[in-house]
């Protein structure tokens, strides 16, 4: 339920935030500006439209298909979320990294995808998705090192570093013993990997 939601939720808000409210700010000048009570009639019904949507996808893979749907799923992701993770990590850890580079990435994993799953149809989705993620990073790093760099005071805040694990000097003596972030995602770390190693 939890996913469901988050799923819908997410989606409506792209919907609304995106599309509806700057194709009514638009038409602004012939009427009068939406409102916050429109926007939020316009989310609740695409939301309904989402939702009916997934039930009948839903339901054409349960009566033809013998794969679970939750394959479907992670086959779905495999398609996008390579080039998605090529341009948060290059993006976040190296310098260098330009735009052109992160959006030849996200282009090129979708139609490479394809590709590797017509001309390769035997190959599991997980080495496909692999393949499609360490060519979406050659590629951007190549178009990176052939584009022109970032200013370092644009990049200023963006780019991780060790600085980037310790709070502010003025927050840390909120956040001490049972409050340090660390000993919580030590924690929440150790409490995955155990579900993963006795469960899977």
């Amino acid at each position: 339920m939890g996913h469901t939601s988050g799923a819908i939720n997410s989606c409506t808000t792209i919907a609304t935030i995106d599309f509806y409210l700057p194709w009514k700010r638009r038409g602004a000048a012939s009427q009068e500006a939406p409102n916050d009570r429109q926007a939020v009639r316009f989310a609740r019904r695409f939301g309904i439209a989402v939702i009916v949507a997934g039930i009948a996808g839903a339901e054409v893979l349960t009566q033809h298909s013998k794969k679970p749907i939750f394959l479907y799923l992670l086959n779905a992701y495999g398609y996008f979320t390579p080039g998605i993770a090529t341009m948060f990590l290059l993006g976040i850890l190296w310098k260098r990294t330009t735009t052109a580079g992160a959006l030849t990435a996200g282009l090129l994993t979708i139609p490479l995808s394809l590709a590797l799953e017509w001309t390769v149809p035997r190959l599991a989705f997980q080495n496909r998705t692999g393949i499609v993620f360490w060519s979406c990073m050659a590629v951007c790093a190549a178009v990176s090192l052939l584009t022109v760099p970032k200013s370092e005071e644009q990049l200023k805040g963006l780019i991780w570093t060790r600085d980037s694990l310790r709070l502010p000097a003025d927050q840390r003596h909120k956040y001490r013993g049972l409050r340090r972030p660390i000993l919580w995602w030590a924690i929440v770390t150790a409490a995955v990997l155990l579900f993963y190693i006795r469960y899977a």
